[in-house]
């Protein structure tokens, strides 16, 4: 007795062809949907670092201005130029910081002098961690503030205009901020003819 066989169909092993390419597909899609992720992540990290070199700018540069209305009776302009040191307390320059760095540069901290870094380091009573190998919520250095004295306005009596430049570092040397303020303090006139 001969057994007959079913004809071949030509279309054997296309449906595993099919499911081989549609895998590769989903694949391919869900590694670009991961690599994305990942982006993402790098970028909002950058962002938050970005945001801290901001914040600690503006905080070194807001005491600043603080200690200058505090102080700008009592401590007079210095001159920079020829005494550059860093500082832990401020100081009121002759100068301001542009007219002092190399170039006038002042987007490219730290700022130096004579090859001096100048400016007061503001780590309010020691609370900002610092690492030069990063972290979570580290700053790469301290914020650092230079207080400028521009001169004499000449269309406000009795008021001199300071320049306040500071710089902070993110987590790491690539992120820093620069933030600059023009400030005025006017001086109360003394009574001429008294009491």
């Amino acid at each position: 007795m001969h057994l007959a066989h079913p004809p071949r169909r030509p279309q054997q092993g296309m449906v595993l062809i099919t499911t081989l390419l549609l895998l590769l597909v989903v694949t391919i899609l869900a590694l670009a949907m991961f690599r994305g992720i990942g982006m993402e992540s790098r970028i909002a990290g950058n962002t938050l670092d970005k945001q801290r070199a901001l914040q600690g700018a503006e905080s070194a540069q807001q005491f600043a201005e603080q200690w200058l209305i505090s102080n700008v009776e009592t401590m007079p302009a210095i001159d920079c130029q020829s005494n550059p040191k860093a500082a832990t307390v401020p100081a009121i320059c002759n100068q301001p910081l542009y007219k002092q760095v190399a170039g006038g540069n002042v987007a490219n901290p730290p700022w130096s002098i004579s090859s001096v870094n100048v400016g007061f380091a503001y780590n309010p009573n020691g609370q900002l961690s610092i690492s030069t190998t990063g972290g979570v919520n580290t700053f790469y250095a301290e914020p650092v503030a230079y207080i400028g004295e521009l001169g004499e306005d000449a269309t406000v009596a009795n008021a001199t205009d300071y320049i306040v430049d500071a710089w902070s570092y993110g987590g790491s040397k690539s992120t820093v901020a620069v933030v600059e303020s023009v400030y005025q303090v006017i001086r109360p006139v003394a009574s001429a003819t008294g009491p």
